[in-house]
């Protein structure tokens, strides 16, 4: 017991959870995609590998995106604070990051990456769509 009570455990550094439980949460909403993609008869794919290499351009640009976004955020967790302050709402939105807050960051970026590309002229030339409109119809 004295042997496992002065073993020294290697702790994990945070910044690395936090990527982790991005990159977790990011796959498990490409692979939704797929999943609903594969299974649609509106899709031109038929299983989730030719899902993924028909979009594997297009999922590595939005990883960048996404990846960027949350980059940007585990350093400067009050910039939607200060932006919208900017427009004269005080109001606090900093939220620090967290493991459920990475997680989440990850499973929701590329809905917004969407709804962005959608709002704004410019992003619709810059970011690519993925081929799969059965996904568009699920959500």
């Amino acid at each position: 017991m004295d042997a496992l009570r002065n073993h020294t455990f290697m702790r994990v550094p945070e910044h690395t959870c936090l990527w982790a439980l991005f990159i977790a949460g990011h796959g498990l909403h490409v692979l939704k995609r797929a999943s609903l993609s594969a299974g649609s008869r509106l899709s031109g794919t038929k299983t989730c590998f030719e899902w993924f290499r028909t979009n594997a351009l297009t999922l590595a640009i939005r990883l960048f995106i996404n990846s960027a976004a949350f980059s940007y955020w585990i350093t400067h967790p009050d910039t939607a604070t200060h932006m919208i302050g900017a427009i004269g709402i005080p109001v606090n939105l900093t939220l620090e990051p967290g493991h459920a807050t990475a997680a989440m960051f990850g499973l929701s970026a590329d809905s917004m990456v969407d709804w962005a590309a959608a709002k704004v002229p410019i992003l619709q030339r810059e970011i690519p769509a993925t081929n799969d409109p059965s996904y568009a119809r699920s959500r």
